[in-house]
C-alpha cells in the first residue's frame, strides 16, 4: 500500500506553481489539439475535403478557440492595448498557421507520412513556437 505524505503534496504543488504556466499551456494545447484533430478527421472523413484544405480550415477555426482559452486560462494581458494584443496574438498565430500548413504538407505529400500522425508532430513543434512567441511578445507573462 502507497502512504502519501503531506510533505510529498507540497512539493508537487511548489512544482506546479513554479510551472504552473506552461503545465496550463500544456492542457490547453493538448485541448485544442483535440479539437483541432476532431475537426480535421470529421472534415477529412465525413465531408471529403482534401487533407490540406480540411487543414487550413480546421487551423483557423482551432486558432480563435485557442486564443480564447489562453487568455482565460494561460497568460495574463497588458504588455499591450487589448486591440494589438489581438493583433500581436494572430500575427504569431499566422506564422505558427503558415508553419502548421507547410509542415503538413511536406509531411503528408513528400513523406507520406499519414495525416493524423503527421498533424500530431507538427502541433507539436507548432506548440513549442506559439508559447515561446506568446509569452515573450505578446502577454505579459
Amino acid at each position: 500500500m502507497i502512504r502519501y505524505h503531506p510533505k510529498m503534496f507540497k512539493s508537487l504543488y511548489r512544482i506546479y506553481l513554479l510551472n504552473r504556466q506552461i503545465i496550463l499551456f500544456i492542457l490547453v494545447g493538448f485541448l485544442c489539439y483535440l479539437i483541432g484533430i476532431s475537426q480535421l478527421i470529421m472534415l477529412v472523413e465525413w465531408l471529403n475535403l482534401e487533407v490540406n484544405f480540411a487543414n487550413i480550415i480546421s487551423s483557423l477555426i482551432t486558432i480563435y478557440i485557442c486564443y480564447l482559452l489562453n487568455i482565460k486560462f494561460v497568460f495574463k494581458g497588458g504588455r499591450h492595448s487589448k486591440g494589438k494584443e489581438i493583433l500581436s496574438f494572430y500575427v504569431f498565430s499566422f506564422i505558427g498557421f503558415f508553419l502548421n500548413v507547410g509542415l503538413l504538407f511536406l509531411m503528408t505529400k513528400y513523406l507520406a507520412i499519414w495525416y493524423v500522425i503527421s498533424k500530431t508532430v507538427v502541433t507539436i513543434v507548432v506548440a513549442v513556437f506559439n508559447f515561446m512567441a506568446r509569452k515573450k511578445f505578446v502577454f505579459l507573462e
